[in-house]
């Protein structure tokens, strides 16, 4: 977490503040890969805070290279293993006075290929996908690395006034993060679902043994097999962390093998009590919180298991 001293010495090292901030509704917008869910979402967005918008894809009117050259700013929102090799095909077109901007799931690389650029540079990971009804509540992590306190201030305002946490970090800081809220759970969630399908599991039968939070950790794990295979790993194959996480989870693994082969079970305990020491109060609040979302759970399931026995009579 950067601390507000922090903060200001990486607006400082930007240079003066002008009198006016710039890039603010009524700039000319590109986004590349403005078709995409992202895309729109975004597009969208700023559209309706003023700007005015144009959208680069390959199945557009617009080239790359003519939205980056005809605007103010540029919103790279295209797949993330694509991201680098974009900004950098595009970074020679680039001008003083633009400001170049992106929405990846990571920001060391991207911003690095960005701030090879003229133009100030602010990298953003939205923390939610293209398909939300509403920003409000919604939580953004936006690394400002060479932008004017004015210029950041009046974006992140946009963003604040409609409801969105705006969450500030280094780039290095965001990547660390993300090893824990996205390569540990998706990897750990990756691996459940080869052990599911090395073990011939059949998950239909498994369901007549669930108890309320099998099912819904198994509803987890299906959302993310339900989506896109290339973006879970990328984001696990490109977070420059992953590496330890993969280190220390194969400890663990070895740790549990090992304690499991020789029948210790007071190892097993010890190690499960200093983890929870480690979580403290919010095992306590998880817990709480969790039993009411398995309450809920439990209805939904009674509900549609009623709505079939209903629609097999009628």
């Amino acid at each position: 977490m950067m601390s507000e001293s922090e903060n200001a010495m990486v607006f400082e090292a930007c240079g003066h503040v002008p009198p006016h901030p710039r890039w603010g509704p009524g700039s000319r917008m590109g986004v590349i890969g403005g078709l995409g869910e992202m895309g729109r979402l975004f597009g969208k967005f700023f559209q309706e805070m003023g700007y005015r918008v144009t959208a680069a894809d390959l199945s557009a009117e617009r080239t790359n290279r003519e939205v980056v050259e005809e605007s103010d700013v540029i919103l790279f929102a295209v797949p993330l293993h694509k991201t680098v090799a974009v900004i950098r095909e595009l970074v020679p077109f680039t001008r003083p006075g633009q400001l170049l901007m992106d929405l990846t799931s990571l920001k060391t690389l991207p911003i690095a290929e960005m701030l090879r650029s003229p133009a100030a540079v602010v990298g953003l990971h939205p923390m939610f996908g293209g398909r939300i009804s509403s920003f409000r509540g919604q939580t953004l992590v936006a690394c400002p690395v060479r932008i004017e306190r004015a210029d950041w201030s009046l974006l992140r305002r946009l963003f604040v006034d409609r409801g969105v946490k705006v969450k500030e970090a280094s780039p290095e800081e965001h990547d660390r993060m993300m090893s824990i809220i996205q390569v540990l759970f998706h990897m750990t969630t990756m691996l459940t679902g080869r052990v599911l399908r090395d073990y011939g599991v059949d998950i239909a039968e498994t369901m007549e043994y669930t108890s309320p939070s099998y099912r819904l950790e198994m509803n987890l794990l299906g959302r993310i097999f339900a989506q896109s295979g290339v973006l879970y790993s990328a984001i696990t194959q490109m977070n420059p962390y992953t590496k330890d996480i993969l280190g220390l989870l194969r400890e663990g693994l070895d740790r549990y093998e090992e304690w499991y082969d020789r029948q210790d079970l007071n190892a097993f305990v010890e190690d499960f009590k200093r983890s929870a020491a480690h979580l403290g109060e919010f095992s306590r609040q998880a817990y709480q919180e969790s039993s009411a979302i398995l309450d809920f759970t439990v209805r939904l399931a009674n509900s549609a298991a009623e709505e079939e026995k209903q629609e097999a009579a009628g």
